[in-house]
């Protein structure tokens, strides 16, 4: 039985993704899940207890009290996971933390998680944009205390940062997942021994320079390697959008909001987005490099070296000149999209630690 811890801030939809998660697996497989929202129990002991909560308000209650109704209903999960030991995955959704009224508030508490022994934890990452819009039409929040598009990027580095201490303390696993991973695919990953890859590609070289390559990347070449491989894809988020030049034109339902944005915020996007690509490659087997463009992009370069300092098998197609500093950090090169495939095939179905590529 397999007990995950699934963070996300507010706006993150962390509970529609698994709900989501849930009734695909259900509706596609003989497969049971669970899925609890740690917030709505805390309601539900509330009310048991009579002392019903305004949700604008519940953090503004007293921290022990808190505190207290959350191991509440930390313990209404465990009795339910005794009783439902026949379900293949149950999904915990909590934050990890809370900003509220400039200050950091705890989503859980370390004896609650210990009590729950999960098999690991998650934290969903979603467009910062669409976590801010979502926030807006929270009635938590007023003008005043709603967070902007950096105050929400920092609360999101905040949740993901105390989830991986968390994940690190317990010894388990890690994943940030995309709210816009494909759910056949994120099913594989807890119901399949499918491998896990990151998919690297130098996306605004070849937007610019063969746009129906892209789109061959995101449409038919990623569906065959979804079929193979759980695939954690670098644009499914796109944060990164919000720091082109014609962004205020491209997406003109956030009125003023992206013409707002500083210089440093943007700056604070892209180191986020960084580090949250090379995330994906830690918690990948291998990466896959589409680099079929004889344009530089650093971006790949760098994923390709961070990939081999780390011990992670480079997959790579690429049509250039080979360099030996490029043949020194990858373990396959192959010169078509098609040939790369069919040695991917193979690597999918060795055993993990098997290093015949």
């Amino acid at each position: 039985m397999q007990k995950w811890i699934v963070t996300g801030i507010s706006g993150s939809e962390r509970i529609e993704l698994l709900n989501e998660l849930k009734d695909y697996i259900e509706n596609n497989s003989d497969k049971r899940v669970g899925v609890y929202d740690v917030g709505d129990l805390i309601k539900i002991e509330c009310k048991k207890n009579k002392n019903p909560l305004i949700d604008e308000r519940i953090l503004d209650i007293d921290r022990s009290l808190l505190n207290c109704l959350r191991s509440c209903a930390i313990r209404e999960i465990q009795m339910s996971l005794m009783k439902n030991n026949n379900i293949k995955a149950h999904f915990i959704g909590i934050h990890a933390t809370f900003r509220w009224k400039n200050r950091i508030i705890p989503g859980i508490l370390y004896k609650d998680l210990c009590s729950l022994k999960p098999t690991g934890l998650i934290n969903i990452q979603r467009d910062v944009k669409d976590k801010h819009a979502a926030n807006k039409k929270n009635t938590k929040w007023d003008e005043d205390t709603l967070p902007d598009l950096k105050e929400t990027q920092e609360w999101m580095m905040e949740e993901e940062f105390v989830t991986e201490v968390l994940a690190d303390v317990l010894e388990v696993p890690i994943y940030l997942i995309s709210r816009k991973h494909n759910l056949s695919n994120l099913a594989d990953l807890f119901l399949s021994n499918k491998k896990k890859i990151y998919l690297s590609y130098p996306i605004t070289e070849i937007q610019e320079e063969n746009p129906q390559l892209l789109a061959e990347i995101q449409g038919p070449m990623l569906k065959r390697l979804e079929d193979l491989f759980v695939v954690f894809n670098p644009l499914s988020i796109k944060d990164m959008s919000l720091t082109y030049p014609d962004a205020g034109k491209e997406m003109p339902a956030l009125p003023g909001l992206i013409e707002q944005l500083t210089q440093d915020e943007k700056d604070l996007i892209k180191k986020r987005t960084i580090e949250r690509d090379f995330q994906f490659i830690d918690q990948s087997d291998a990466i896959v490099v589409i680099y079929m463009t004889n344009k530089l992009s650093a971006g790949v370069l760098a994923e390709i070296y961070y990939a081999h300092r780390n011990q992670i098998p480079v997959f790579m197609a690429f049509s250039g000149k080979k360099s030996p500093f490029i043949e020194d950090a990858t373990d396959v090169i192959e010169e078509d999209i098609e040939t790369l495939i069919k040695r991917l095939e193979k690597f999918a179905r060795y055993k993990k630690g098997n290093r015949q590529l």
